[in-house]
């Protein structure tokens, strides 16, 4: 025969049972018409923490190249790179080593810009473990913006430098005027004087100006008849006789009377 005790026992037992049961067929009849919660991984993600510390993203426009954040990680697995032209920057590198990243922060908070943070993307797989040094920019060299603002700002320089010239120009010869008039110029000897030239004698007026001469008139061909004028006759041939002393005769002499 079974004690009391075993009976109890029994029946605790069997109540406990019942109870449990009724107990998950509630929750059970609680979810039973509800849509299922399964995830279909990885086309579906469940939704994760905005303090998740999953893949690193970096905010290019923000970096202003300072290295703190290479500095601050305890592993070294951050290497960047940048060429500065003035306030704008032209980038070469930005990588990080996931074969060495413990994922533990310390990067984020020493930035003074804020740039650099740990989103919630944590599924990083590769055949290839070169691709675990991942590159954080978004562009490599200088963006458009920054082209534009570096032309701006090299324009304005220049613009400043000629700006200086002028004025050291300026000053300099500020700077020599008073100096030319408290040294006067040494006085310089005068010139040994020449002598005069001796006037020339004026020429005469005919000498000063000559008539042109005219033209002689040519010759006019006087016909040989013309020009040969007949002899004179002598004494003899006109009558007289040759044998006459006296010769031809004289005109008469005339005298004129003073009164």
């Amino acid at each position: 025969m079974s004690s009391p005790t075993a009976t109890r026992e029994y029946f605790q037992n069997v109540w406990d049972s019942l109870a449990t049961t009724f107990i998950g067929m509630k929750i059970t009849g609680k979810y039973l018409m509800q849509k299922p919660i399964t995830v279909q991984y990885p086309d579906e993600r469940l939704p994760i923490p905005d303090r998740y510390r999953g893949i690193h993203y970096l905010e290019q426009e923000k970096c202003i190249n300072c290295l703190a954040c290479a500095r601050a990680c305890p592993i070294d697995c951050i290497e960047m790179d940048a060429i500065r032209h003035g306030k704008e920057l032209e980038w070469v590198l930005f990588t990080l080593d996931y074969q060495k990243c413990m994922f533990c922060e310390l990067c984020v908070y020493p930035c003074p810009k804020d740039c650099i943070h740990m989103g919630t993307e944590f599924a990083f797989v590769s055949y290839d473990r070169s691709e675990f040094n991942h590159d954080l920019l978004s562009y490599k060299g200088m963006s458009r913006e920054a082209r534009i603002r570096k032309r701006e700002a090299d324009i304005k320089k220049a613009e400043k430098e000629a700006a200086k010239a002028v004025a050291a120009a300026e000053k300099a010869a500020g700077e020599e005027a008073p100096e030319a008039e408290a040294s006067p110029l040494p006085a310089e000897a005068p010139a040994p004087e020449e002598a005069p030239e001796p006037e020339e004698a004026p020429e005469p007026e005919e000498a000063q100006a000559e008539p042109e001469a005219e033209p002689e008139p040519e010759p006019k061909e006087v016909p040989e008849e013309e020009s040969e004028a007949p002899p004179k006759a002598s004494w003899e041939e006109q009558g007289g006789d040759s044998t006459d002393d006296d010769g031809p005769p004289e005109k008469p002499t005339t005298y004129e009377s003073p009164f």
